[in-house]
């Protein structure tokens, strides 16, 4: 009898032992995400305080967005959806085509001469989801651990095309969790290192499966499309969002498409 107490006893902790390991991984793989986020997320507040110190000390000063601050409100009066007979109804800004390719006193700088390094990393702020992150060249998974990244394949920002960001939804910082929540007519700011302030109105959010690559191809307009899972906590399907490109400050950038 003894025995056979001993062996039920031994059954006994040996179930709770199991238990208390299967418990324990359950909640590890609950608090995953929640502790990578914050690790994450305080070194991508280091990485902006750095970046914003060495605008400083290149500059003298701090860069702001410089220029007219336009409401959304605005902007929705210049992007307009207008029929156009000849290609099927595509989405074109309204008002003087030559706005931002001719203005004086711009120094133009050829697309064909630049690389990914004149561009990244560079500073992402969407003031709608009140998001600031660095964004960097790459889209491979160690890039992506570190904050968004720019698919390689796609044009540079201000190019003709569709330059692609993509970014976590769930984890390493989560940097794209809100970007469902933008509407048409918000506004993207990149700012990169030498200065150069691009700034892109949201027109548009589309849901695409992951083997939709034609998404990326767009049309010749200068684009930034924002790419991340979709839902959250699953990859079944990619978010897109679409952008146009308002302005560029200080320099004209002359793209390679048109030569």
């Amino acid at each position: 009898m003894d025995k056979e107490k001993i062996l039920k006893s031994k059954k006994i902790k040996i179930i709770k032992i199991i238990i208390f390991v299967v418990a324990g991984a359950g909640l590890l793989f609950m608090l995953y995400p929640s502790i990578v986020n914050t690790i994450v997320g305080a070194k991508q507040a280091s990485v902006l305080s750095e970046w914003e110190a060495q605008i400083e000390n290149s500059s003298g000063q701090e860069i702001g967005q410089i220029g007219s601050v336009e409401s959304s409100e605005t902007v929705l009066e210049n992007i307009t959806e207008e029929k156009n007979e000849n290609s099927g109804g595509t989405i074109e800004r309204s008002g003087n085509s030559n706005a931002n390719s001719a203005k004086i006193g711009k120094k133009t700088v050829d697309y064909r001469f630049l690389t990914a390094e004149d561009f990244f990393p560079l500073k992402m702020s969407i003031p709608r989801i009140d998001l600031e992150q660095i964004s960097y060249e790459g889209a491979d998974t160690w890039t992506l651990k570190q904050g968004p990244g720019h698919i390689e394949e796609t044009p540079l920002p201000g190019d003709n095309g569709r330059c692609t960001i993509s970014g976590h939804r769930t984890t390493y910082g989560a940097p794209f969790r809100r970007i469902d929540e933008l509407e048409k007519g918000d506004l993207i700011y990149l700012e990169t290192i030498n200065g150069e302030l691009f700034t892109y109105a949201v027109t548009g959010i589309e849901i695409v499966n992951p083997k939709d690559v034609y998404i990326l191809n767009g049309s010749l307009k200068k684009e930034l499309l924002l790419t991340t899972c979709e839902p959250e906590y699953s990859s079944v399907k990619r978010l897109v969002v679409i952008a146009e490109l308002l302005n560029l400050y200080p320099l004209e950038l002359a793209s390679a498409g048109n030569k």
